[in-house]
């Protein structure tokens, strides 16, 4: 598959990632927000105690890694 057809398919698509504070994940957060600006809305699932929890590992572990990349 090209990479157009790739940037096709997500576009306007709803993306679930399991595993989001994982290596894998991690990278593949970055480039579909870097790289696949047309996607509708990507869900993060991330395994923790509770809500909070999940929200601090989801700013520490994702957000904090890519901040310098996606705003610059």
């Amino acid at each position: 598959m090209e990479l157009a057809g790739v940037a096709e398919r997500f576009h306007s698509r709803t993306v679930l990632i399991t595993g989001a504070t994982g290596f894998i994940a991690k990278l593949l957060v970055e480039k579909i927000l870097r790289l696949q600006p047309g996607v509708k809305r990507l869900y993060l699932l991330v395994r923790a105690a509770d809500q909070v929890s999940a929200n601090r590992r989801v700013e520490s572990e994702v957000c904090l890694l890519f901040w310098t990349t996606l705003c610059s």
